[in-house]
């Protein structure tokens, strides 16, 4: 057998292969007609949610309002820079620069004293220490409280036995302040035990001996009473006589 007679074909099989042909190439066509129809409805769908997107925003464009301003950076200093806002701010002077201020609590703000310039050592109250350069919130209230614990400040370097006081704060601050005469004193024949043992320069044994003296005795004439009673020093009652009244 030659190698032609592979290709020799009975006239039955042409028309066969012939068939076969014909509908190969329509199964091409419609394949392609159909990749073609999809496609289409495809870019259909997504120029349709493109328009609706687009005609959303061109609603939505219509109610902003162009705001001018000035801002203050190096890339954009002296130019006029578009912003936007809602038409229900145009024209309103309730800004929302002012809001955001408004949202904020304005804090008091210390103005402390210049060179020169003094407070009263035993009338001022917290918000006048807080005007001395280096003294805050914390040793204003206890500055107070401790004063309020003698009955006043007779001198002014009563402040280094402030809890947290040192000396070189005192001598920041001693420049600010102005002695006065007006401390209170106790009442030492009259006083009941707690209101002597309140003040910082007593203590519970010092107490006890003036209630002992006052029951022996009777009132208490002087200081020099007190410096015949082993429980005061020297220095005790040096310190407690500007308190005192007999």
């Amino acid at each position: 057998m030659r190698w032609k007679d592979f290709f020799y074909f009975h006239r039955g099989q042409r028309l066969g292969v012939l068939l076969l042909l014909i509908l190969i190439v329509l199964t091409l066509i419609l394949q392609i007609l159909l990749s073609n129809r999809r496609s289409s409805q495809i870019v259909l769908q997504e120029n349709d949610s493109l328009i609706r997107a687009f005609e959303a925003f061109r609603r939505g464009g219509e109610q902003l309002q162009p705001d001018t301003t000035i801002r203050p950076d190096r890339e954009s200093a002296g130019k006029t820079l578009p912003t936007y806002r809602s038409g229900s701010e145009v024209g309103d002077p309730s800004s929302a620069d002012e809001r955001s201020m408004r949202s904020y609590p304005a804090y008091p703000v210390t103005v402390k004293l210049q060179p020169g310039e003094t407070i009263s050592l035993n009338e001022s109250d917290t918000s006048r220490w807080k005007m001395i350069p280096g003294i805050g919130s914390s040793y204003a209230s206890r500055i107070v409280k401790y004063r309020e614990l003698l009955g006043g400040f007779v001198r002014k370097d009563q402040l280094l036995e402030v809890y947290g006081l040192d000396a070189e704060l005192y001598g920041r601050i001693s420049p600010y302040i102005a002695p006065d005469s007006l401390w209170s004193r106790l009442a030492v024949n009259s006083a009941d035990f707690r209101e002597l043992l309140r003040h910082p320069y007593l203590n519970y044994e010092q107490v006890q001996a003036i209630f002992n003296l006052r029951r022996k005795k009777g009132n208490i004439r002087s200081i020099r009473e007190l410096a015949m009673l082993d429980v005061f020093t020297e220095e005790d009652l040096n310190r407690l006589e500007p308190y005192l009244e007999f």
